[in-house]
């Protein structure tokens, strides 16, 4: 009785990395991330879907690192700590529909404009190249800057924060991008807090 007692928490133990690492759709997300000299924890993760001719399409796994766990809407607008976005593509994505997408996004779901808004968001439109499968897309605010990586290369800034509050506007305002995907990215996916 002891031993099968001692097996099964040997067998318990040794599943715990599994169950604690973060993959989905299985692209995996690091716990982790560097931005300008600090470390940001994982705040949330979760899944894009687009519907193409009433299809579902899985498109991109999208992670959300903070300083530290924020947890609504409001949080979010009033940190002033680095953030990062990375957007992990699930499948080759052609330049054009690359720039259809973004577009579609600000014009669907931006709450927050200012009067130079449609310029930063074109010129922040044309930083992105076409994504192969598996392709990340990153973006991190540092001070008032919106630095954009595509293909794990850095491809320009977009200054102010009101670019900024436009770009968080996107995922977190009153019309996100998915509203599943703003529950997921503020820590919440299928009621499972992610670990602080």
């Amino acid at each position: 009785m002891k031993k099968g007692l001692l097996l099964q928490i040997i067998i318990f133990l040794a599943g715990l990395p599994s169950l604690m690492a973060l993959e989905i759709q299985g692209v995996p997300i690091a716990p982790h991330a560097a931005v300008a000299g600090e470390t940001l924890q994982l705040n949330g993760a979760g899944l894009r879907s687009v519907v193409l001719l009433f299809v579902p399409i899985r498109a991109y796994v999208a992670a959300f690192y903070v300083h530290a766990p924020l947890r609504s809407e409001r949080e979010v607008s009033n940190s002033s700590s680095p953030m990062q976005f990375d957007f992990t593509f699930l499948g080759p994505v052609t330049q054009s529909l690359v720039t259809k997408a973004w577009q579609s996004q600000f014009a669907q779901s931006v709450s927050y404009t200012y009067p130079d808004f449609e310029k930063d968001r074109d010129a922040f439109i044309a930083l992105f190249g076409p994504v192969k499968c598996g392709g990340m897309e990153r973006v991190q605010f540092i001070g008032s800057n919106t630095v954009v990586y595509d293909a794990c290369l850095k491809k320009g800034t977009i200054v102010g924060k009101n670019f900024q509050r436009a770009f968080l506007s996107l995922w977190f305002g009153s019309n996100p991008v998915q509203n599943d995907l703003k529950i997921a990215l503020l820590g919440n996916s299928n009621g499972c807090q992610i670990s602080k």
